[in-house]
C-alpha cells in the first residue's frame, strides 16, 4: 500500500490508501500514474474526491497528476477503483494560443509563444539552433499541439517537472545502468520488424516563384539602376565578382563564408546575388546581418542571407512608399511631392523601391540633397562596383521563338571543362545552366538537379527543352534542344561545345521547364503528350532537388524501397537537402529488447547501481551473446514495495550500421558452407489414417496368434 496526496478544485485535501501504484514514463511524453484503491472506510473522503480536475501527488517524488480515468467495479463488500492520471503536463491543452511567429525564431522565442499566460515555465538544456518555419506559422493551436511541433522543428526531446518543461537535443546520459540476465533481469528477448525499412528518397527544397525571373538590370544611370528589379542580371563577370567580394568582404572574413554558396542561396531566394553583393560591399560591418539591415546575423550565414532577402522582397514589394528621410547620421526635410513622384517611378519590386524606404543616404542622392556631407552616394556605389566586375546594362531577354537558339549558338567552339559554368569553360550541366540563367530562369549543376525542373515530355521537342542521356534519377549527361531537330551541348574535352543533329545521338528523355516555354512562346503543344497542355505553364521550380540513396540500396543489400517525397518551403542549399534526406530514410530495421522481469531494488540487485531514467544509456547482457547498449524509450515503476506486479522497461530501437548486415550476410554465408548438401531423408509425419482403430488391431492380433499355432 501507498498513501497518494489527492486534492479536489476546491482545494480539499485527503490521503487514498492506494496499490499497485505505478508510473509509466516515456520519451516525448506525460508520465501516467495508474492505482488501484478499495472504497472502504480508510478511503471514504477520498472516493467522495475522485472527480474531473482533480490532483494526485506521487509522494516518492513529488510529481503532480491530473485525473484521467476513474472505474469503479463492486465487489464482495466494497467497490474497487482502478484510477489513470496523466502528469500536469496535460495542463497545455487548456490553452489556445491564438498569437503566432513565422521564419527564422529561436527556441526560446518559441517557448515564450507556448509558455505566456500560462503556469508552465521552460528550461532550455544546451543550445539549440534557430528554426526557419518559412511561410508556416507556429500558434493557433493548443498548448500541448505547439509543443509537439515545436519538438519536431528543432529535432528536441523534453519532459516534465511538473509545470517546467525541459528541452534539450537529447534527455539522458550514458553509462547509467547494467542489466544481466539472471542478475537482476530475465529472459531478454530481441525483436527486429523489417516492415519500416525504407532505403531511397526524392526531396525538394523551396519552391521558386517563376514569375520572379530576373529581368534585365541597368547601369546607365543612378535612376536607371533603381528603377531596375531587385533580381536583375547585371551581366557580371561572375568568377571576378567571386574572387572580388571574397577579398573585400569584412563578413566574408570575419565568419567563414563560401561565396559561391552565398551566391546560390540569394539567387534562390529570388534576388540579384550582383546587387546583393555590391550593396554589402558599400556598408561593410563584419559585426552585423548582411546590408547591415539588422544589428546582428540571423543564425549561420547563409540563413541570415535568407532572412535579409526576405526582407528585401516584402520592403520592394510595398503597396506604400515610405522613403527614409531621416537617419542617426543626418535628415533632410520630407517631400510629399518626391514621394509621390518616387512611388510611380520606382514600382513595386524595383531597387529604388527598396533603397528609398531602407536607406536615408539613397533618399538624399536621389533627392539631389544631403543630410551629412560626409555619407557618400551607395547607388552610385553600387554602380561603379558592378562595372568593376565587367557589369553593364543588360536589355531583358524576352526569348520568343529563335532568341534563345541564337543566343546559344554562339557559344559553339567553347571548351569543355569539368564542372565549369562559364563560356571560359564549362561541363554539359555547366552550359544548359548558363543559357537558362542569361534568360532569367534559375538553374545550377548537376544534371540530377537539372532534370527535376520541369515536365517530361515526348518527341518532336522544341526550342528550350533539356534532353537527358541515363535514367531518371541517375542521368550522366544533358543538352539543350535549339529547335526540333538540332541540339547543343558540352560534349567533352575532345568535341567542347558542339551543335549536331538530335538523331545522331537521341536522348532517352526530355524535360520542358515552364518559364522557358513561355519565354519561347509555347504551352506545349507540339508535344505528343497532350495531357502537358495544361500543366506545362504550372510545372513547378525549386531551388534544389535531389534523391538521397541509402548504401542498403544496393541489390545485392535490400535495394530499393522508396520513402514518401520529402518537401521543404525553407531550404535552398543542395548539400542541406541532402543531409535532411538522409535522415527521412529508415535504413534499419525497428530493434527492441524486452524482458520478463526486471529489478529497480538495491537488495535484488547483486550490487549493480542502475539509474533507471528516461533517456538514459546503459546494457544488456545475457549467455546467448547479447551485450549491447540500449537506450530507455520508457519504463513502468511499481511505487508500493509490497506489490506482485513486476517492474518494465521498454528499451527503445536500436540501429544496427551497414556493418552489422555486413557481418551477418558473412555469417550466414559461412553457415551455408557447412550445411549438408542433400537434405536428409525426412520420415513422414504419422496421420490418423496410419493409426489402426481398436477393432482392427483385434483382428490383426488374432492372426498373428492363428499363423503362429499353424507353424508351430
Amino acid at each position: 500500500m501507498l498513501n497518494l496526496p489527492i486534492r479536489s478544485p476546491a482545494g480539499n485535501e485527503a490521503v487514498v490508501q492506494a496499490y499497485d501504484v505505478a508510473v509509466t514514463d516515456t520519451i516525448k511524453a506525460y508520465r501516467t500514474l495508474n492505482f488501484s484503491f478499495i472504497a472502504n472506510d480508510v478511503n471514504e473522503a477520498a472516493e467522495k474526491m475522485i472527480m474531473p480536475r482533480v490532483i494526485i501527488t506521487d509522494p516518492t517524488d513529488g510529481q503532480q497528476y491530473r485525473i484521467a480515468t476513474s472505474n469503479p467495479v463492486p465487489s464482495s463488500m466494497y467497490r474497487t477503483y482502478a484510477v489513470t492520471c496523466n502528469q500536469v503536463g496535460v495542463d497545455l491543452h487548456d490553452s489556445f494560443i491564438e498569437d503566432t511567429i513565422t521564419g527564422s525564431q529561436s527556441l526560446k522565442a518559441c517557448c515564450d509563444l507556448l509558455t505566456t499566460g500560462t503556469n508552465f515555465k521552460y528550461v532550455i538544456d544546451g543550445d539549440i539552433a534557430d528554426h526557419d518555419f518559412g511561410d508556416d506559422s507556429l500558434g493557433k493551436a493548443h498548448g500541448d499541439d505547439i509543443l509537439n511541433t515545436i519538438a519536431e522543428a528543432f529535432n528536441i526531446e523534453y519532459w516534465f517537472d511538473n509545470y517546467t518543461i525541459h528541452l534539450a537535443s537529447s534527455v539522458g546520459q550514458k553509462d547509467q545502468f547494467v542489466f544481466i540476465d539472471r542478475v537482476n533481469t530475465s529472459k531478454i528477448q530481441v525483436n527486429e520488424d523489417y516492415t519500416v525499412i525504407t532505403t531511397c528518397i526524392r526531396g525538394t527544397g523551396k519552391e521558386i516563384d517563376s514569375e520572379a525571373a530576373g529581368g534585365g538590370g541597368n547601369l546607365d544611370s543612378v535612376e536607371g539602376f533603381a528603377k531596375s528589379p531587385i533580381n536583375a542580371d547585371f551581366g557580371v563577370n561572375k568568377d571576378a565578382m567571386i574572387q572580388d567580394f571574397a577579398n573585400r568582404s569584412d563578413k566574408v572574413r570575419a565568419r567563414g563564408v563560401d561565396v559561391n554558396r552565398l551566391y546560390d542561396t540569394v539567387k534562390n531566394a529570388g534576388v540579384s546575388p550582383e546587387w546583393f553583393f555590391a550593396y554589402e560591399l558599400q556598408e561593410q560591418n563584419s559585426n552585423m546581418g548582411w546590408l547591415n539591415h539588422w544589428s546582428y546575423p540571423h543564425g549561420d550565414p547563409y540563413n541570415d542571407a535568407t532572412v535579409v532577402c526576405d526582407w528585401i522582397k516584402t520592403t520592394a514589394n510595398s503597396d506604400s512608399l515610405n522613403p527614409a528621410w531621416s537617419a542617426a547620421e543626418g535628415s533632410v526635410s520630407a517631400d510629399p511631392n518626391l514621394t509621390n513622384k518616387w512611388n510611380q517611378e520606382f514600382g513595386k519590386g524595383t531597387i529604388g523601391r527598396l533603397y528609398l524606404q531602407a536607406t536615408a543616404a539613397a533618399v538624399w542622392e536621389l533627392a539631389g540633397t544631403s543630410g551629412n556631407a560626409s555619407i557618400g552616394k551607395p547607388l552610385a556605389g553600387c554602380i561603379s562596383t558592378l562595372k568593376g566586375w565587367g557589369g553593364h546594362t543588360v536589355q531583358t531577354a524576352s526569348g520568343g521563338s529563335g532568341q534563345v537558339s541564337a543566343f546559344a549558338r554562339q557559344y559553339a567552339g567553347t571548351p569543355y571543362v569539368w564542372g565549369g559554368s562559364t563560356p571560359s569553360g564549362w561541363d554539359c550541366s555547366g552550359f544548359v545552366a548558363y543559357i537558362y540563367n542569361h534568360f532569367g530562369i534559375p538553374m545550377h549543376q548537376p544534371t540530377t538537379f537539372e532534370e527535376y525542373q520541369g515536365q517530361m515530355v515526348n518527341p518532336p521537342y522544341q526550342e528550350g527543352d533539356m534532353l537527358f542521356w541515363g535514367a531518371r534519377g541517375n542521368t550522366y549527361h544533358v543538352a539543350l534542344a535549339l529547335d526540333s531537330n538540332t541540339l547543343e551541348m558540352a560534349a567533352n574535352p575532345d568535341r567542347g561545345t558542339v551543335i549536331q543533329a538530335i538523331s545522331d545521338w537521341p536522348p532517352d528523355f526530355a524535360i520542358r521547364n515552364a518559364a522557358m516555354a513561355a519565354k519561347v512562346g509555347s504551352s506545349g503543344s507540339d508535344s505528343d503528350s497532350d495531357s502537358s497542355d495544361d500543366t506545362t505553364d504550372q510545372t513547378p521550380q525549386y531551388s534544389c532537388q535531389g534523391v538521397y540513396k541509402s548504401p542498403m540500396a544496393d541489390p545485392h543489400k535490400w535495394g530499393e524501397i522508396w520513402a514518401d517525397d520529402f518537401s521543404s518551403d525553407t531550404i535552398t542549399d543542395y548539400d542541406q537537402l541532402m543531409a535532411v534526406l538522409k535522415t527521412k530514410v529508415h535504413d534499419y530495421p525497428d530493434v527492441q529488447y524486452t524482458t520478463d522481469w526486471i529489478t529497480f531494488k538495491d537488495s535484488l540487485s547483486r550490487g549493480i547501481k542502475n539509474n533507471v531514467s528516461i533517456g538514459n544509456y546503459g546494457y544488456l547482457r545475457d549467455r546467448y551473446g547479447i551485450d549491447t547498449e540500449v537506450r530507455i524509450q520508457s519504463y513502468t515503476r511499481y511505487r508500493d514495495r509490497n506489490t506482485t506486479q513486476a517492474d518494465t522497461i521498454t528499451f527503445g530501437n536500436k540501429i544496427f550500421g551497414i556493418d552489422e548486415w555486413n557481418n551477418r550476410e558473412n555469417q550466414a554465408k559461412s553457415a551455408l558452407h557447412k550445411a549438408l548438401k542433400k537434405p536428409e531423408t525426412v520420415t513422414p509425419p504419422v496421420t490418423a489414417d496410419d493409426i489402426p482403430t481398436v477393432q482392427q488391431k483385434q483382428k490383426d492380433d488374432n492372426k498373428d496368434e492363428q499363423s503362429g499355432r499353424e507353424n508351430s
